[in-house]
């Protein structure tokens, strides 16, 4: 089986409302394997990080192709598998436990 989780994609989020994160940017597929079986994926979408922009408690620093982008994991959505384009890379497993530690967080 080939796995989405802990990848990231290109997605398009349009249209979204208030203050959803919109347009053709990169998610992290967070949606375990036989979820992703569906027509629906859970995703974390990532925005470029501005500088000196504080990182919150819910948020994950990463490096993605060279630059750093924050998961905005207070943005968690499922989106249609449509939605979805190319792969860009796929999070590292150190990186993975701390998305998994902040959703955990969240959610508890």
């Amino acid at each position: 089986m080939n796995t989405m989780q802990f990848n990231i994609y290109w997605a398009n989020l349009n249209p979204s409302i208030g203050r959803e994160q919109a347009g053709h940017r990169p998610v992290l597929v967070v949606s375990n394997d036989i979820e992703n079986q569906m027509d629906i994926v859970s995703v974390i979408p990532l925005t470029s990080r501005k500088a000196k922009r504080k990182i919150y408690p819910n948020e994950v620093l990463i490096v993605l192709n060279d630059k750093e982008v924050i998961l905005l994991c207070h943005q968690i959505r499922s989106i249609s598998k449509n939605r979805i384009e190319g792969k860009i890379s796929a999070l590292e497993e150190n990186v993975q436990a701390k998305v998994i530690d902040v959703l955990c967080m969240r959610f508890s």
